[in-house]
């Protein structure tokens, strides 16, 4: 074979290569926007969503409405509510519901029997934030609550903003300071995350600071609206302990409110979305939890002052400003707050109830 036979036949031989590579690649690019545009078409034409989530999931399902013009029909309710209306429904055999959201407490893992493995598009953006649940869960992560304090601009001044624990204490907060009930809703999960990380389980720095607290709450409630609304209705300087979206759900009525953390260090966790097993309009949800991940979907979060769990999303300036300096607490407290509420959730309601009523 001569050398410029061989130099073609290199040439072709190369060409083939290159064609057949770039062909893959086109079908492997192209196979992303094929399989979300037949998603998509499937999606409407099951036509409809039904779930029950938290109220701040609201927004994003009337944007998605609006968007695939799938009508969603939201039963937008708490952490005790959602537990109750889906167990009740799926143990009945009724299964009517497509979405729901849960926490790491009672709900997280109570429901997780009724949710669909899902791995939405996106999903290495929250990726980190899903490392942090029990391993068995198939619930998606769509932002984090830290945990903190809502006060009233007019009534605490720069100088008495709470940044610690312990300013909680001090004697020009008493009776000043609007708390939930111990023994509910996030209040419950850091009174049990509190003996693991700021008294580095310690159970007599634990009960000596929730017996000191007590002295300088004024009132327990136990709707978790409600002292906010005290707060921005100025009856109480600040409210305890609340989370991260507070000041922005609230702040349009209540201009003067605002949030603030804690330097021990950031109690935290997610709150997730996840698809019921038996969904009547798989389709439908998958779409759902595949735009509560995207981008579009996660500054919805974002917008209403939540810390999306997209690592590609920023929170609100105010957020980020609030969390300036404060190292949250690695995701290890997840599963421990899961295995606490599985195994011992009686033993520390009693705890709890036995300092504070």
């Amino acid at each position: 074979m001569s050398r410029g036979a061989f130099e073609a036949g290199v040439s072709e031989s190369l060409g083939r290569v290159f064609l057949s590579v770039a062909v893959t690649v086109a079908l492997v690019v192209g196979a992303v926007p094929r399989a979300t545009a037949q998603l998509e078409q499937a999606a409407k034409k099951e036509g409809r969503l039904r779930m029950v989530v938290f109220p701040s999931i609201r927004p994003a399902a009337e944007a998605f409405e609006k968007k695939f013009g799938i009508k969603v029909e939201g039963t937008y309710v708490g952490d005790p509510d959602i537990l109750r209306k889906v167990s009740t429904e799926s143990q009945a055999g009724i299964f009517a519901t497509d979405i729901f959201t849960t926490s790491p407490g009672p709900t997280g893992s109570e429901l997780n029997k009724w949710t669909m493995p899902y791995t939405p598009a996106g999903f290495e953006k929250v990726a980190d934030v899903k490392k942090a649940l029990p391993g068995e869960w198939n619930q998606i992560p769509m932002f984090n609550h830290v945990v903190g304090v809502l006060y009233h601009k007019e009534l605490v001044s720069p100088k008495q903003v709470p940044t610690s624990i312990y300013d909680l204490l001090k004697p020009e907060f008493k009776g000043k300071i609007i708390s939930r009930t111990p023994w509910l809703g996030s209040n419950f999960l850091v009174g049990i995350l509190s003996y693991f990380t700021w008294f580095d389980r310690d159970m007599n720095r634990w009960q000596d600071y929730w017996t000191r607290f007590k002295g300088n709450v004024g009132r327990y409630e136990a709707g978790f609206p409600t002292l906010h609304f005290a707060v921005g209705l100025k009856e109480f300087s600040m409210a305890v302990f609340t989370l991260t979206y507070t000041s922005s759900l609230w702040g349009g009525t209540y201009p003067g409110i605002t949030f603030s953390t804690f330097k021990e260090g950031g109690i935290w966790w997610p709150n997730m979305v996840a698809i019921h097993k038996n969904t009547p309009r798989p389709n439908a949800a998958r779409l759902f939890v595949n735009y509560l991940v995207s981008e579009e979907g996660q500054k919805i979060f974002a917008d209403g002052g939540n810390l999306p769990a997209s690592k590609s999303v920023p929170a609100k300036p105010e957020i980020k400003e609030a969390l300036q300096g404060i190292k949250l607490f690695n995701g290890n407290l997840q599963p421990t707050l899961v295995k606490e509420l599985d195994q011992r959730e009686d033993e520390w309601k009693s705890r709890l109830q036995k300092i504070f009523q």
